[in-house]
C-alpha cells in the first residue's frame, strides 16, 4: 500500500543577513568598519597589528583598506592554526593574542546587536510578519545571530522545542538557527547564572555536552571583567560546526526543507563560501524528489517539489539559490526588499 507523504511543516522561511538589515543591523560587508570604533583601545591596536600582517595597506584612517570580517576571521583562524608551524619559537607576538583579539572582536560586535535589539523588534513590518509565520505554523531557518525573531515568536516563552531541539517537531512555529544565537552559552560558562534567568535547549546523550539560552538577550559579564562570547558561528570560510549541538540542528533543516511545500528566501544570498549550506540545500531539494532517507535501504515517500520564492534585490543570490534548487522546483524571484515585499503582498 503505498503511503501518503507526510510534511514536517508546510511553508519554511529562510531568514538572511539582509532580512536583520531592515532592522537596522549592519551587513556582513561593512561590519568590522561599523564596529571598530566600539571596540576598546587596546582590541583595536591587537587587531591593527593582525590586519597590518595580513593586509600592509591597512590604515584605521582608511574605511576602504579594512578588510571585510569574513576575510579577517579566516585569516585569524589560519594564523591559529599554523602558529607552530611558522615558527621555531614563540617570539612577542603569541598565539593566545590572536584568540585574545578574536574574542574580543566577536564581543563588540554582540554587545552591539544587544543594543539593537531593542529598537528593531518595534518595526510595524515585522509585526505583522511575525504574525503571518504563527498563523501558518511556520519553520523559520535563520542563518542570523540576533534574537529578534526567538522573542516576536515565543513572547518570551522560549523553549528546546520552539529551537526544534525535541524528539519530534510537533506542530508549532519552529526556530532553526544553524549558525548559533547570541543568547545561546555552553553551560559551563553559566555555572555562577541565576537557573533562573536561562533554559536547558540541548544536552547530548553522554552529558558532556550542554547548551543554554537566556531567557531574555543580555550578555555574559563576569565579577573580574571577563568576557564571554556566545555560542555562535563566527563568518568565516573554514566555518567549525564541531559542537554536537549543531549536528542535530542542520538535521532539523534537511527534514524541514525536505518536506515543505513552500520555502521562502528572505534576504539570505547563500553566499558562495558557505558550503555547509549549499550542501544541506542540495540535501533538501533532492529528498523533495526522492524522499527522506528512512534507513540504508528505504526512504519515505517524496512530497515533490516545493515552490520556492526568492526575494532579495541581488539578482546573483537567486541565481546560486536556483542552481542549488535543480531544475525540477519551481523558483520565483522577487527583485525587492523584504518590507517592500511584504507591504506588496499586503496591498
Amino acid at each position: 500500500m503505498h503511503r501518503k507523504a507526510k510534511r514536517i511543516r508546510d511553508t519554511v522561511y529562510v531568514i538572511g543577513a539582509g532580512f536583520s538589515a531592515g532592522l537596522g543591523y549592519p551587513l556582513t560587508t561593512n561590519l568590522l568598519i561599523d564596529v571598530w570604533d566600539r571596540l576598546p583601545d587596546e582590541a583595536q591596536e591587537q587587531l591593527a597589528k593582525i590586519i597590518e600582517f595580513h593586509h600592509p595597506n591597512f590604515s584605521r584612517r582608511r574605511p576602504t583598506s579594512y578588510p571585510e570580517i569574513e576575510q579577517l576571521l579566516t585569516e585569524m583562524a589560519v594564523n591559529h592554526q599554523m602558529f607552530s608551524s611558522s615558527r621555531r619559537t614563540v617570539g612577542r607576538f603569541t598565539d593566545a593574542a590572536i584568540i585574545a583579539a578574536r574574542d574580543q572582536l566577536l564581543s563588540g560586535i554582540s554587545d552591539w546587536f544587544h543594543e539593537i535589539h531593542g529598537k528593531a523588534v518595534q518595526h510595524d513590518w515585522l509585526i505583522k510578519f511575525v504574525a503571518e509565520i504563527k498563523a501558518e505554523n511556520a519553520a523559520v531557518i535563520s542563518f542570523n545571530w540576533d534574537l529578534v525573531l526567538d522573542q516576536l515568536l515565543f513572547d518570551g516563552h522560549l523553549s528546546a522545542e520552539g529551537y526544534g531541539r525535541s524528539p519530534k517537531l510537533g506542530k508549532g512555529t519552529l526556530l532553526l538557527k544553524p549558525h548559533g544565537s547570541l543568547n545561546w552559552y555552553q553551560h559551563p560558562l553559566l555555572r555562577a547564572v541565576d537557573k533562573a534567568r536561562h533554559i536547558e535547549i540541548y544536552r547530548s546523550k553522554d552529558r558532556r555536552e550542554s547548551v543554554r539560552a537566556f531567557l531574555l538577550p543580555r550578555g555574559i559579564k563576569s565579577n573580574t571583567g571577563k568576557r564571554y562570547n556566545p555560542l555562535i558561528i563566527p563568518p568565516t570560510f573554514i566555518k567549525d560546526f564541531r559542537p554536537r549541538v549543531f549536528q542535530r540542528l542542520w538535521r532539523r533543516c534537511t527534514d524541514v526543507l525536505s518536506t515543505a511545500r513552500k520555502i521562502v528566501f528572505l534576504g539570505y544570498s547563500l553566499p558562495t563560501a558557505d558550503s555547509q549550506a549549499h550542501f544541506i540545500f542540495r540535501c533538501g531539494f533532492h529528498n523533495q524528489l526522492e524522499g527522506r532517507i528512512k534507513s540504508a535501504h528505504y526512504r519515505h515517500t517524496p512530497t515533490g517539489p516545493s515552490k520556492v520564492v526568492i526575494v532579495n534585490p541581488d539578482q546573483s543570490a537567486a541565481k546560486r539559490i536556483e542552481a542549488v534548487a535543480g531544475p525540477k522546483v519551481s523558483c520565483s524571484w522577487v527583485p525587492m526588499r523584504l518590507q517592500e515585499w511584504l507591504e506588496d503582498e499586503e496591498s
